[in-house]
């Protein structure tokens, strides 16, 4: 019975001890870090997040902010990944007051640019599904004429190079 106690304690506690923990992702080759640093009101840190890029000794080269001050319209980062080469940092969100959540908004930061772009904007529609990467294609699913007519979409990155 005892250790059937604890082991519930572990499971309810478990995933407490993972929220508003900062997340870092050093690109493939090294020369640039991705830190996901959760800022969402007390119990719901990585429903808002902000995004620093850094350069391997550290300097702050872009930020992104994504909280909100309500904590009700800004948007927590999910899956996060570098392509490759280490050349772009593609990550989505969720919203923090869980409007649209269908909406798994996605975005890209460039190295060579040092800039982020929404690849919703690129795509002239709402991205609808998590993303996976070829090379320095992502490749989701966006929304068609409606939720109900998804379009597969496979976008190259290399034009922002």
């Amino acid at each position: 019975m005892f250790k059937g106690a604890l082991l519930i304690v572990a499971c309810l506690v478990g995933p407490v001890a993972t929220l508003g923990q900062t997340r870092s992702f050093g690109s493939p080759n090294k020369a640039t870090r991705a830190v996901i640093i959760p800022v969402g009101a007390k119990g719901h840190e990585n429903s808002e997040s902000r995004i620093e890029i850094r350069s391997a000794r550290g300097r702050l080269l872009r930020r992104l902010n994504l909280a909100s001050a309500d904590h009700n319209h800004g948007e927590g980062i999910g899956h996060a990944q570098w392509t490759g080469n280490g050349g772009f940092f593609v990550f989505i969100t969720g919203s923090s007051g869980g409007h649209q959540p269908w909406h798994v908004a996605t975005y890209f930061y460039s190295v060579a640019r040092n800039r982020f772009y929404s690849l919703d904007a690129m795509v002239g529609r709402p991205i609808i599904s998590d993303f996976t990467l070829r090379g320095d294609v992502v490749i989701a699913t966006r929304m068609g004429a409606t939720l109900d007519d998804p379009k597969s979409v496979a976008f190259s990155l290399n034009r922002w190079r």
